[in-house]
């Protein structure tokens, strides 16, 4: 889906997507295949070059518990507030110094995304927007006793560490196995 941003008026114009509307369908296949999502993007023009984008997507995505392996579906709720800026374009065999910042990075702020030939690609953003907010180990809700919603399981609370402590290796004296050996 694309969304050609020189044709917003000035003040500004709402998207809404959904699974009925069928536009970012198969943008977001790979990330939730069928189910069910919605979108609202809201995008004014701040100037003639710059964009400022705000909305949401709610989604669940299926994922496999970190914990106990069974299949759960992962809700996702992402907020959106980016401003759009022309993308800087590409020279052949040329270097650009891209600082990144993280450690000074405002979450409450708006972040940054480019744009190329006036055209905003939404269901790449938003498919980043999904992707960006499941975690590396996601795990289901817990019930009120602590169990786990899919499997019932009590799952520990604790941090999980893939560290296993190893055997302890057992030096042996290489010369041993000559004193067996009987030379005649």
């Amino acid at each position: 889906m694309r969304i050609k941003l020189n044709e917003i008026p000035e003040d500004g114009r709402e998207y809404t997507f959904n699974r009925q509307t069928g536009e970012l369908n198969e943008d977001l296949r790979d990330l939730i295949g069928d189910l069910p999502f919605e979108a609202k993007i809201f995008i004014k023009p701040m100037n003639t070059k710059n964009y400022d984008v705000r909305g949401f997507i709610k989604t669940a995505t299926q994922e496999m518990c970190s914990l106990c392996g069974d299949t759960f579906k992962f809700k996702v709720e992402a907020k959106i507030q980016e401003i759009l800026i022309p993308g800087a374009d590409e020279i052949k065999n040329s270097q650009f110094a891209k600082s990144n910042h993280v450690s000074e990075l405002d979450e409450s702020g708006p972040g940054v995304s480019e744009y190329k030939n006036d055209i905003f690609e939404v269901g790449e953003f938003l498919h980043e927007a999904i992707a960006i907010n499941v975690p590396f180990n996601p795990k289901p809700d817990l019930n009120d006793d602590g169990s786990c919603t899919i499997c019932l399981k009590t799952l520990s609370q604790e941090a999980f560490y893939y560290d296993e402590k190893m055997s302890e290796v057992v030096k042996t004296n290489p010369f041993q196995a000559l004193k067996s050996i009987k030379v005649n």
